[in-house]
């Protein structure tokens, strides 16, 4: 899948992914052909983003590069790799799963078209504490991507992300946290008690507007909701985990 970064969208990558450039590695022949960036968290690392040159590729050198991070990150203390592989790109797949990497789920990428109608906003929600009830009751491990460690490093740098959530009863049923600065909302946490509630937590953050939502495990109540409410698959990947040492 084609990326294209300018020099400030490079920048925010790195730091909102925690990407360590001195754990990252470049293959150079005469002149850069290969690179693999790795971030870190604590004892975690996660694969954020690899190439080769097309002139250069199959030649083993993505796979030079990729191990060679690896081995980076395991002598700066981390102890799991995590990276997600488009699900028709069966050659990176088979390279990851020789270096030892192995399935853990399926992620799709939902994109939700606007549908024009107007939409009742919900009372604005205190950010912590949305985020609070949401790692209390999200359903699995939240992709690198959307991590509570990335909405941290969004936060320091301004970003202004907002909370939202919807009750049933008086009770918290659903709670989302999204960035709405773009034409397109970016939902980047969503945990609800079932499908229908977080039908209604999209609704209240989207607002009539285009919606998108990255890396949701297959079988979980957030990507059914998104299915019937109409949103469409962008992409499916695999996410894959190694351990080390």
């Amino acid at each position: 899948m084609p990326i294209s970064l300018d020099e400030t969208g490079f920048r925010h990558h790195i730091d909102d992914y925690d990407i360590d450039l001195g754990a990252s590695r470049v293959v150079i022949d005469d002149e850069p052909v290969s690179f693999a960036l790795i971030g870190r968290r604590d004892t975690e690392a996660w694969i954020g983003g690899m190439g080769t040159a097309p002139s250069r590729r199959r030649l083993g050198l993505g796979e030079r590069a990729v191990g060679a991070a690896i081995e980076a990150a395991f002598a700066r203390g981390c102890r799991h790799v995590w990276l997600e592989v488009l699900e028709d790109n069966q050659a990176a797949f088979q390279m990851y799963t020789k270096l030892g990497f192995e399935l853990q789920r399926d992620l799709i990428v939902w994109s939700l078209p606007a549908t024009g109608e107007t939409v009742e906003p919900e009372p604005p929600a205190d950010l912590e504490a949305t985020r609070a009830w949401i790692a209390a009751n999200r359903a699995s491990r939240e992709p690198w991507q959307r991590a509570d460690g990335t909405l941290d490093r969004l936060l320091e740098r301004g970003v202004a992300l907002r909370g939202a959530v919807v009750r049933d009863g008086g009770e918290v049923a659903a709670a989302v946290v999204y960035r709405d600065d773009e034409p397109t909302v970016a939902v980047l946490q969503l945990a609800a008690t079932d499908e229908a509630a977080a039908a209604r937590a999209f609704s209240a953050a989207a607002g009539g507007r285009p919606l998108r939502l990255t890396n949701v495990p297959t079988d979980e109540p957030v990507s059914h909701a998104l299915e019937g409410l109409g949103a469409g698959q962008v992409a499916r990947q695999h996410e894959l985990r190694m351990r080390l040492g």
